[in-house]
This record gives C-alpha cells, structure tokens and sequence, in this order.
C-alpha cells in the first residue's frame, strides 16, 4: 500500500479546515446575508424630493404671480416697446416680480436637481450588489419632476405671451 500512487486530485492539507474540495466544484459563494439599499439610490430619491418640493413653490409662486397680474388693471406694453415695456414691468410692483423671479429659480433649480438625481438613480439601479429599489423610484420621481418643469416653464411662458397685448 506505501507503494502505491495517490489518486486523489484534491488531497486534503493541513491548512485546509474542512477538508478536501471536489475536483469539478465551483467556488462557494458566500452569503453575506439580504442585499443593502444603494446609497446613491437613497441619495438620487432625496433629490428627486427636494426637486419635487422645488417645482411646489414654483407652482405656487407661479399662480401667485399670475393672480397678481390678472388682478391688476394694467396692461403689458409690446416688448418691442422698449420704453413703454419697462415702464408696465415697474407698474406691476415689486412683490410680481419678486414671485416671478422666484418661479423662474425655482424651475430651473428644480430641471437642474432632477437631471442631477436622474444620473444618480440610474448608477443606483444598475448596481448589481444593492438593491434597485431606490434607484428605480428615483428614476420616476426625477424624470416625472423633470418633465413636469419644462411641462410649467411652457405654460407659464405661453400664459405671459398671451396677456401681452
């Protein structure tokens, strides 16, 4: 029996601590236990939050500004009109255009956010070792408060262009 060869392919060492391991056996995978939440998922649906809270006030401020001007008795000059332009702008009063002025930073304050947090939602949801549950819902949330801004920039522009007269 001394003379014999050894057949094992995998013979058990002394530094191996369960032994010998099948010659045709893939490595075993470790279970680390249930997959973590992405943290730039979380960090994509906060954004798409503080966007969506950003579009809010621009709503509000922007509907603010338009019942200020439709309860005004005054009239928007031709913008062509240089002169006479200028001179209805400062007839409106400084609280329109401070919640014009408002609506506009809070639109593109929230376009801005929401393509920032669309970036971060799709890394998010592609990661193969976290899970996609954040980095989906921050993918809908920021491109539906993405197309809801330029959805409110168009009205609010094409409602301004039409009480121009």
């Amino acid at each position: 029996m001394e003379n014999e060869t050894n057949n094992n392919a995998n013979p058990s060492s002394s530094n191996e601590p369960y032994g010998s391991r099948p010659v045709f056996s893939n490595d075993q995978t470790i279970y680390e236990g249930p997959k973590k939440h992405s943290g730039i998922g979380i960090a994509s649906f906060i954004i798409g939050l503080l966007s969506a809270v950003l579009l809010i006030i621009a709503i509000v401020s922007g509907s603010s500004f338009a019942d200020q001007i439709a309860n005004t008795d005054i009239v928007i000059a031709d913008p062509s009109d240089s002169a006479a332009f200028q001179a209805s702008i400062e007839a409106l009063g400084q609280e329109v255009l401070v919640s014009m002025m408002l609506t506009i930073v809070c639109i593109f304050g929230a376009g801005l956010l929401s393509l920032a947090g669309l970036i971060l939602a799709i890394i998010g949801a592609v990661s193969s070792k976290r899970r996609k549950t954040f980095g989906v819902i921050g993918i809908v949330l920021n491109v539906v408060v993405f197309v809801g801004g330029i959805a409110l920039f168009f009205v609010g522009s094409a409602s301004i262009a039409s009480s121009v007269a």
